[in-house]
């Protein structure tokens, strides 16, 4: 699998959603945020879910589609101009990427890892052993961590 970069064009919308952003003061700022925030998204799953991950703005071939998914239903959730283009199939895409996301950051399924990982990237995580724990005294701390 390869990893590859994605940008605002990679996100496919219907001509007259690309009219109607375009009119819209400030949208492309806006729609690279989003598209921003969802490509860390994702690979921030893919950390969690212990694979290797990229730092430079690439993303795994398989999670393209949910990252195009997702961000496309952020934008048109974004803007109110845009509401009536937000149909019951892309509210389903949404939710199917979010769910995929999920499973990738539970660690199913696994994600091969990018040409040049982060430096940062680890594939197993080890806690030190101290010894045995009596886990039978533990009790949950409140938000104020008491």
């Amino acid at each position: 699998m390869s990893w590859n970069p994605i940008t605002t064009a990679n996100i496919r919308i219907q001509p007259a959603e690309a009219a109607l952003l375009a009119n819209i003061s400030g949208s492309s700022t806006v729609c690279q945020e989003i598209l921003t925030y969802v490509i860390g998204e994702f690979v921030e799953a893919i950390q969690e879910g212990g694979n290797q991950f990229a730092t430079d703005g690439t993303i795994p071939d398989v999670v393209r589609p949910h990252v195009i998914a997702r961000t496309r239903w952020l934008w048109l959730c974004e803007f109110p101009e845009m509401k009536r283009f937000q149909t019951a199939e892309r509210s389903k895409l949404n939710d199917d990427a979010v769910a995929f996301r999920d499973r990738i950051a539970s660690g199913n399924p696994k994600i091969a890892p990018p040409a040049n990982p982060s430096p940062s990237s680890t594939t197993i995580v080890t806690m030190p052993s101290i010894g045995a724990t009596n886990l039978q005294n533990f009790t949950a701390c409140d938000e104020d961590g008491i």
